[in-house]
């Protein structure tokens, strides 16, 4: 059975009107079921309810139009759970800010730089950055060009020379001695590596001076940055963000008073925008140093997000248990009232009579609260449409 929209206050008003019309006539008499009750037990005269302030009597039909709805106070175990919100975060080995270690231009990789969502792996590349340049620095790299071009002429005319000299010795091998087409093979030898040193430094040249590779150092997902080919970017510029989301962290602030008696190392997360999205969390630390201005302690706890359902940033509800379990009676958190500052329950007597009783609380947890004085296992309490008792009764 779907639960009835809380009345408004209107509609409140109004259907206490109609609660007073039929006591007067006497339609609330009728014995109506209501919640699976037997309501055929004849009410209680107006009168006596209105003698005393913590009895209200509210006819049966009035009842069904307020959409109230009782429920019967059972004795349980119950732990205090202590619940705050949190934000999400990433776990700082799990996250990696890739920054440009100098001012350049940004160069992609084959396939492009990376996007929104991708996936990285660790080593792979995801962009070279090539510095900027000054004009005394220009003007230095342009001679260093030119001078490495240079010694690639050098070392090639002279390897082409050793070449020449070796294929000489070789035709006259009857009359050249064996150590001296040795030492022109020596010498071709030579020339070849210095022609590959001077092409080396000429690659490395032509690429500009001091050229990095810029590569992921963990496995991840891209989840902010926007780089373009060529792009012009200064020293310490954020290129992209990239996020462990496999497992991630909750970092919540708890109040002074409520960190000494957390208990256990797990709780329940739940996110904010998406209460369905429930996590089972495992407690990492509680901090030893009190925020002096807000009187809070700060609290880590980590969570398995393989689904993706988690985003770092996001707010969540986070409930931790807050001692060990105590014995009372248990009704739900809605049958709870402030009644000028006293806790009170009501709890339904007879079909058409309620009694405010004043009640001592104990722990509360996950939309329960234990009751150690005031309310009797097995009672009938109001969970939906308390308030519209409470007004009837006079507040």
């Amino acid at each position: 059975m779907s639960r009835a929209r809380p009345p408004t206050v209107g509609a409140i008003t109004a259907a206490l009107a109609i609660a007073s019309a039929l006591a007067v006539t006497g339609l609330g008499e009728r014995a109506d079921a209501h919640g699976g009750e037997d309501h055929s037990a004849p009410a209680k005269p107006a009168a006596s309810a209105a003698a005393d302030p913590n009895v209200a009597r509210v006819p049966i039909e009035t009842q069904f139009l307020l959409g109230l709805r009782t429920e019967r106070a059972k004795r349980g175990a119950l732990a205090t759970s202590l619940g705050q919100i949190g934000t999400v975060v990433a776990r700082p080995a799990g996250e990696l800010a890739v920054v440009a270690p100098t001012s350049g231009r940004l160069f992609p990789p084959e396939g492009g730089f990376l996007r929104l969502g991708d996936d990285v792996k660790k080593g792979q590349l995801l962009a070279t950055l090539r510095p900027s340049l000054g004009g005394a620095e220009s003007a230095q790299l342009g001679l260093s060009r030119s001078d490495a071009a240079s010694r690639v002429a050098a070392a090639e005319a002279r390897l082409g020379l050793a070449e020449r000299e070796l294929a000489r010795r070789r035709e006259l091998e009857d009359i050249v001695a064996d150590k001296d087409i040795q030492a022109a093979e020596a010498e071709v030898e030579i020339a070849r590596a210095e022609v590959a040193r001077a092409r080396a430094d000429v690659g490395v040249l032509a690429g500009g001076a001091g050229a990095q590779r810029l590569s992921a150092t963990i496995d991840g997902t891209v989840v902010s940055g926007r780089v373009s080919p060529g792009a012009q970017v200064a020293e310490g510029t954020e290129l992209w963000r990239i996020v462990d989301l496999a497992t991630l962290w909750v970092d919540v602030r708890i109040p002074e008073a409520d960190a000494a008696r957390l208990a256990g190392d797990r709780a329940e997360v739940a996110l904010v925008t998406d209460p369905a999205a429930r996590f089972e969390a495992r407690r990492l630390a509680v901090a030893s140093l009190v925020d002096p201005a807000t009187r809070t302690v700060q609290a880590l706890f980590e969570f398995d997000n393989k689904d993706r359902r988690a985003r770092v940033g996001a707010l969540a509800n986070i409930s931790m248990a807050g001692s060990a379990p105590v014995e009372s009676v248990v009704v739900p958190v809605s049958a709870l009232l402030d009644r000028s500052g006293t806790p009170t329950v009501i709890v339904k007597i007879s079909p058409e009579t309620f009694e405010l009783r004043a009640v001592a609380i104990g722990p509360k947890s996950a939309g329960a609260v234990g009751i150690t004085a005031g309310v009797a296992a097995g009672e009938r309490v109001v969970v939906d449409g308390a308030m519209a008792v409470l007004l009837a009764a006079g507040g």
